[in-house]
């Protein structure tokens, strides 16, 4: 079947399907290996099957959706407590690294405290695997992912139907950007890296109808994702130092001060990236077929 004869139901299915089986080959792992990988992938399972809920929400019983839709909260809330703590510790030991030697050693010690954290987080998504709710939700996303409760708008031809569904996402990233102004908060910038990465989703889900256009739409929002993600980690990294140097000898939070700097101008580097990275994003060669 061509991709411009395809219904938005054989999209859709694919999109769900996909993801159902990234959540599920990593499952085993999640619960007896200690791969932060795993972690990673299974989140990014969930965060995509609630952007295709909303994605194609058109298309889609409303009760249905919105059942499903609060169960993947709850699961990504576990997966992703676990996620964000790993990423901000790899991160602060990597940085701690380009320390001199007594301050790196002093930094590490500091960072090893979100290890405790981590074992916590860990303990506490295991305690939720093991819980009869996860079975009940494992088993509504097979079923979604084998037979989504549709209405009767997915019948429509996807490479007509599903153009205003890309659209949308597209201009709440351009709305997003032109509400800035000349000095951004980081949460306006936030705002803006989770809007191109919804649409990033979104183009990636569409694919199957549109080809080259939504894959040349989705590179240009995961490079805008991956710019304002390194403002993100280091505004992230940058909160939680400030708040540990409080409970820090005098030599280590003089150290974990220098770490905060490297934070500080990776954050500053981002942020001057930026305007350059959004000038190769806006082109009607990457958004103009919609």
């Amino acid at each position: 079947m061509g991709g411009r004869e395809i219904s938005v139901a054989h999209v859709v299915r694919r999109a769900f399907r996909q993801s159902y089986e990234r959540l599920t080959a990593h499952e085993a792992e999640l619960r007896i290996g200690d791969d932060p990988e795993s972690v990673h992938q299974a989140r990014v399972a969930t965060r995509r099957l609630r952007s295709d809920l909303r994605t194609f929400q058109p298309f889609l019983d409303e009760l249905w959706s919105a059942d499903l839709g609060a169960e993947l909260r709850w699961l990504g809330s576990e997966l992703g407590a676990v996620r964000d703590i790993e990423v901000q510790r790899d991160r602060l030991r990597d940085h701690a690294a380009t320390l001199p030697a007594p301050e790196a050693d002093a930094a590490r010690r500091v960072v090893r405290r979100l290890d405790a954290d981590r074992e916590a987080a860990r303990f506490d998504l295991l305690a939720m695997l093991a819980q009869e709710r996860y079975g009940y939700v494992r088993d509504k996303l097979a079923a979604a992912a084998l037979a989504p409760a549709f209405n009767d708008a997915a019948c429509d031809v996807a490479s007509v139907a599903l153009v205003p569904v890309v659209r949308g996402r597209w201009k709440r990233v351009r709305r997003a950007v032109e509400q800035l102004g000349d000095t951004p908060s980081d949460d306006a910038l936030h705002r803006v890296r989770v809007r191109a990465k919804q649409c990033r989703y979104a183009a990636e889900a569409c694919e199957p109808a549109f080809r080259k256009p939504a894959r040349r739409l989705a590179r240009a929002m995961a490079q805008l994702q991956n710019g304002l993600g390194e403002h993100q980690d280091a505004t992230v990294a940058i909160d939680w130092l400030t708040k540990t140097a409080h409970e820090c000898s005098p030599a280590e939070a003089f150290a974990i001060g220098m770490l905060a700097q490297v934070e500080r101008e990776a954050a500053a580097a981002a942020r001057a990236a930026f305007p350059g990275i959004w000038r190769r994003v806006d082109d009607t060669r990457v958004h103009g077929w919609l």
